[in-house]
């Protein structure tokens, strides 16, 4: 299971000190003519029929507090380790 926190910051993840990405969302387009973007939100990048959009202070770590599983995993184990001396 998976459990994302969402921050205002970019947070790093605890273990390898990798910032959090910012939360975006996408726009999708059907026709092939995209109409240009009226909304309040950032536009990070426009490709051929979505565009990826940001609200310009939301970031989000994946894994808690952590960018992945294998840190999450590597911060358990030393923690586990200092509770066995």
């Amino acid at each position: 299971m998976r459990t994302s926190f969402l921050f205002d910051h970019p947070s790093p993840c605890r273990e390898c000190g990798k910032a959090a990405a910012k939360r975006t969302t996408t726009e999708w387009h059907t026709d092939n003519e995209m109409p240009p973007y009226t909304g309040n939100q950032i536009v990070l990048k426009t490709l051929h029929r979505h565009r990826l959009l940001w609200d310009g202070e939301t970031y989000i770590q994946k894994y808690g507090y952590f960018c992945s599983l294998n840190c999450t995993s590597a911060y358990a184990n030393r923690m586990a380790a200092t509770f066995e001396r």
